[in-house]
Formats: structure tokens, C-alpha cells, sequence
């Protein structure tokens, strides 16, 4: 005799849904790692001397190690904030265009990940010299800004679009992030979408309605 169990009905399950306190919290540590990030980061032409490029990565073991490590960390906060926002775009009805948020920032945390690895990557090549590694990494670390265009296209639209079909953003900021995420992959303007990224992140912890 065969024993059938009852199953949940998953679809009448309530939904957990962020605390605005999460979100402001993931939105100040994102901005606080960016602009360490940055600001620590080397902006070195593929055409760069190899003596500006030595110079550049002459740190220590240690530090580069650490600094590879919080970069991980920098990138998984990037999922769980992706995570949340697609769950708080949600808030009053389905989109799949809170897919496309998450997704971007996925995106986003894969080309820092890639970031962080070809800064290690360098930083090896420059310790035993070797140089064709060293311009190879170079010539890749250089294009490095298109996976980026790609994800803050996702990020940028996905997001403005899901805040405006849903209402769970102002129309303002949802109309900016559409702006944004159109001139993401337009040349110079780009790094418009780049450089905002945090301060936006941390305009649509506060503003998103939960």
C-alpha cells in the first residue's frame, strides 16, 4: 500500500521579503568597498612601461592576497543586494524584469571577480618577471570595462523598468536608472553609470517601497 503525503502549496507561501535596515546596511558597505576599491585600484594602459607597471604591483604577498579576499567579499555582498533588490521589486506583483536586476548584478560581481584575478594574475607575473605575461594581462585588464557595460545595461534598465511597471520606485529615479542603463554602453558616457553605481545603490535602498 502505497502512502501518498500531502505536498505545500508552495504558491500560498508568504514570501520574506528584505528589511529596509538590511538593504540601507548592504547599500553602505557596497559603497564603502567601491570607493576603497577604486581607490586603491592601478589604471595602467596596455602600452604602459613594464618599470610604471612594476611599480605598480610591487606589494607585498600579504596585501595582495588580503586585498584579493575582500574583494571576494565585495562581490558576494554585490549577489545578496542583487538578491534583495530583486526580491523588494517584487514587492506588489511578478516581473521578470527584476530577473534582469538580479542577473545584472551578477554581472556585476563576475567582472569584479575577474578584476581581482587578473590583479593577482599581475602581481605574480611581475614577481618572476615574466614579461609576455605581464603585456598579455595588461592587453586584457585594458577591456576589461566591457563585461561591465553589459551589467550595468541589466542593472541600470532592469531596475528602472521593474520600479516603473510595479511602482516600487519613484518615477523619478526610475526614469534615471532607464537614462542610465540607455547611455551604459555609449562610449565615454559609460563610466557615467560606473562612477554613480553606489550613490545609486544606496538611492534605491532608501527609495525602493518594501
Amino acid at each position: 500500500m502505497t502512502t501518498v503525503l500531502d505536498q505545500p502549496d508552495i504558491t500560498s507561501t508568504p514570501l520574506i521579503h528584505p528589511s529596509r535596515r538590511a538593504l540601507v546596511g548592504m547599500a553602505l558597505a557596497i559603497l564603502v568597498g567601491y570607493v576603497a576599491m577604486m581607490g586603491s585600484g592601478t589604471d595602467l594602459a596596455y602600452d604602459a612601461r613594464l618599470e610604471e607597471i612594476r611599480s605598480a604591483y610591487d606589494g607585498s604577498e600579504g596585501a595582495i592576497t588580503v586585498s584579493s579576499y575582500v574583494g571576494m567579499a565585495f562581490v558576494a555582498l554585490l549577489l545578496f543586494f542583487g538578491a534583495a533588490l530583486r526580491r523588494a521589486l517584487q514587492v506588489s506583483c511578478r516581473s521578470w524584469l527584476a530577473d534582469a536586476t538580479f542577473l545584472g548584478f551578477a554581472g556585476l560581481g563576475a567582472t569584479f571577480a575577474s578584476w581581482a584575478i587578473t590583479n593577482l594574475a599581475m602581481w605574480k607575473a611581475v614577481k618572476v618577471g615574466d614579461e609576455s605575461a605581464i603585456r598579455t594581462i595588461a592587453t586584457i585588464n585594458d577591456a576589461g570595462f566591457l563585461p561591465l557595460m553589459a551589467a550595468m545595461i541589466a542593472v541600470y534598465l532592469g531596475t528602472g523598468l521593474a520600479g516603473w511597471t510595479t511602482e516600487a520606485l519613484p518615477k523619478w529615479l526610475a526614469i534615471a536608472s532607464m537614462v542610465i542603463g540607455v547611455v551604459a554602453p555609449i562610449g565615454p558616457l559609460g563610466f557615467v553609470g560606473a562612477l554613480l553605481l553606489p550613490v545609486w545603490v544606496f538611492a534605491i535602498s532608501i527609495c525602493v517601497r518594501l
